[in-house]
């Protein structure tokens, strides 16, 4: 045979060397020990989980290949045999998901909200040290969330909503220092609020509402550079609002409703006036006059101050609020005439002014200046319309 058949015969079989050594290193990918570890884990997993709806019949000791399994994803490169997420949304699924989950020590994320999960976080959340986002809000977890959390230190995203945990807020939380949205309400969380999460430097989200967190309102969150969103709400909060806050300039919503609170309502700070969006204050025990410095807050769209014991008048500043969309003042000691501007934003859908000590009449052209009016609470003495 000729050298030059024997280079023709060779080119000829390179192809099929090629084929045969990418489909080896694919059964290897699922037939090395790491490979196993991860299926072995995700079949724990299953067999702690009732699966009515049968989200998880791709999850078969036989079929190997669990990187194409319904909701599982994994990485690539040095990572290709390894899960990185679990993604489960409102499947139906029951259960508890640890310490089998806790296995899978190279996931990222672990999204499976909307579900009948049940069952407590517990410490083994600790070795998930590459975890970055960890939603399970709207399930039935109880307990406490542990301290190991901690241990997430790339965690960015928690979100618990509307669970049945208890217990408080553990300290260790603010440890995980690249932590952005901490969504924990709607549970039956108790104690205070860490005042070192205040200091988180990429905070972006405080969402707590409807928990029964006590304590004061920690300085530290006024001071936080990033931070957007804080709801506080319906909760037994007592002391001051911290001026820090009122301070801040990055700030777009703040409701710190139905808790029990006193004091004062701080003022603003002209830095602060860009960004303010939102302001709920309803239902607490502030005193005091409203400052006039709201009337700085030109981006504000919603001021809701009812059911506290605001005295004095109304500042004429609030008429140059041009977007305001809502603003409840109705249920405090306000007295004095309402300044005509208040009755000029043509962007209010809700004002309520009645149940304080406020006189004076309405202007015959409020059909003609408040045209995007759906809801008028006014009710002091003498009324004309």
């Amino acid at each position: 045979m000729s050298h030059s058949h024997i280079a023709i015969h060779s080119i000829s079989i390179l192809p099929l060397l090629a084929f045969i050594s990418i489909h080896f290193l694919a059964l290897c990918q699922y037939t090395s020990p790491a490979a196993l570890n991860e299926s072995s884990a995700l079949l724990c997993l299953k067999s702690q989980l009732r699966d009515p709806s049968g989200a998880l019949a791709s999850w078969r000791d036989e079929s190997r290949v669990f990187c194409k399994w319904h909701g599982v994803t994994c990485g690539s490169r040095q990572q290709a045999s390894r899960v990185i997420a679990l993604d489960l949304e409102s499947k139906n699924i029951a259960g508890s998901i640890f310490p089998c989950v806790a296995n899978l020590s190279f996931l990222e994320r672990i999204h499976m909200p909307n579900n009948q999960l049940d069952g407590q976080i517990s410490p083994d959340i600790g070795r998930l040290t590459q975890l970055r986002y960890f939603n399970l809000s709207m399930n039935s977890l109880r307990g406490e969330i542990p301290e190991a959390i901690s241990a997430c230190s790339r965690l960015e995203t928690i979100d618990l909503d509307s669970n049945s945990l208890q217990g408080e807020i553990p300290p260790s939380l603010a440890g995980c220092s690249s932590l952005q949205t901490v969504i924990l309400g709607y549970n039956n969380l108790q104690g205070s609020i860490p005042p070192q999460l205040g200091l988180l430097p990429n905070l972006f989200t405080l969402f707590l509402p409807s928990n029964n967190i006590a304590g004061s309102i920690p300085e530290y969150l006024g001071q936080s550079k990033n931070l957007t969103w804080v709801n506080l709400q319906n909760n037994s909060l007592t002391g001051g609002i911290p001026s820090a806050l009122f301070n801040s300039t990055s700030l777009s919503y703040i409701d710190l409703s139905h808790n029990a609170l006193s004091g004062s309502v701080p003022p603003f700070s002209q830095a602060s006036s860009l960004a303010l969006n939102y302001l709920s204050l309803y239902e607490n025990h502030l005193s005091g006059e409203i400052p006039s410095s709201l009337g700085n807050l030109s981006s504000l769209a919603f001021l809701l101050l009812s059911h506290n014991s605001l005295g004095g008048r109304i500042p004429e500043s609030l008429g140059k609020l041009k977007t305001l969309q809502a603003l409840d003042l109705s249920y405090n000691n306000l007295s004095g005439t309402v300044a005509p501007a208040l009755y000029n934003i043509s962007s209010l859908t809700f004002l309520g002014l009645g149940a304080n000590q406020l006189v004076g009449t309405l202007p015959t052209s409020i059909g003609n200046t408040l045209t995007s009016i759906t809801d008028l609470l006014v009710r002091f003495p003498p009324v004309s319309i």
